[in-house]
């Protein structure tokens, strides 16, 4: 391995787009989900990011979530997303792409892509899944049980029923619900490969929006962005455009053992990144903040210059693959 690169950055990488980004917070509630620790229904926190008028990106301070169970502490940087008033989204027929974390990571922590992709078009959820208040699962959740995914799954659910109760009102009927993306990270990646290889047939009830399509819904488009999952059961008729973004040390790895071939024979993209480890894909990856914990590899295994080149290249490959698939807003 070499050298982790030993500067760090205060800012997140300057959004490619031409839009101002606003962000707002909710913490809403699913009331269908009570118990002793949320008496009111499971607590779903979501931040949104939202394209505004056109202008110069400045730097703001970052508005992190700190319910986060850790131990990855939410990064205190700039950022290019200022907290603003959903009166001022700009656009028409904006795309939606929801954005899941990883273990032990806040929502707060994708400001890199959530940033960028609200720029070109695009109104990002990031959904806080894991909470401090959750009660710590079992050691089989890791590698065999349900549970884990079901959690997020039901969230974004939830937050998708949501958007539609808001979608003429909060969102001025600026959001087009028959185009969305998914990105997962790490075991984010995980419960959304886990979702899509079974989608209950109660989706196919309802033909006024999307949420993992079907056949014969011909208006309807979705996409799976997976970066660093670490499962690979998917559906080989590739029902589901699925991208596969992970580091360049698995490319080895699956060659051996012919998940290459497997995803090649799905017909879906995958892409290695040269010096990328499985915390690169977060913000914590570019601004590499000073280590505090014992961690088995470095946030990026690499010079400055490929760190940043690194960030730039996954924002393209991402922006260009919701294009092909769903398209963007009207800006």
């Amino acid at each position: 391995m070499n050298k982790a690169p030993i500067m760090s950055f205060e800012v997140v990488p300057v959004p490619t787009g031409r839009h101002c980004v606003g962000t707002i917070k909710y913490d809403l509630e699913d009331t269908y989900r009570k118990d002793f620790i949320f008496p009111n229904g499971r607590l779903i926190p979501v931040q949104i990011y939202f394209p505004m008028q056109m202008g110069v990106h400045e730097t703001f301070p970052k508005i992190f979530e700190n319910r986060a169970p850790g131990p990855f502490e939410p990064l205190k940087v700039k950022v290019h997303s200022r907290k603003a008033d959903l009166s001022l989204l700009e656009g028409s027929n904006l795309p939606i792409v929801f954005l899941n974390h990883g273990s032990a990571v806040a929502m707060t922590d994708y400001s890199f892509l959530a940033e960028d992709l609200s720029s070109n078009g695009y109104l990002v959820i990031s959904i806080q899944h894991d909470l401090k208040s959750d009660h710590e699962g079992p050691k089989f959740w890791e590698g065999r049980s349900c549970s884990r995914n079901a959690k997020l799954i039901d969230n974004l659910l939830f937050v998708f029923e949501w958007l539609k109760e808001k979608q003429k009102t909060l969102f001025n009927g600026k959001i087009d619900l028959k185009r969305i993306g998914f990105i997962g990270h790490s075991s984010g990646a995980n419960s959304l490969l886990f979702w899509s290889n079974r989608t209950l047939d109660s989706f196919y009830r309802d033909t006024r929006t999307a949420l993992l399509s079907r056949p014969d819904q011909t208006d309807v488009k979705e996409c799976l962005i997976l970066m660093e999952s670490t499962r690979f059961s998917f559906q080989l008729n590739c029902s589901y455009p699925l991208f596969f973004l992970l580091s360049g040390d698995r490319g080895n790895y699956h060659k051996e053992t012919g998940c290459d071939d497997h995803i090649a024979l799905a017909g879906h993209k995958v892409k290695y990144y040269k010096g990328a480890t499985h915390i690169s894909f977060m913000d914590h990856g570019y601004i590499n903040p000073e280590v505090k914990l014992k961690l088995p590899e470095p946030y990026f295994d690499g010079t400055l210059g490929e760190r940043k080149s690194f960030f730039d290249e996954v924002r393209k490959d991402i922006r260009e693959f919701l294009e092909e698939h769903i398209g963007r807003g009207s800006l």
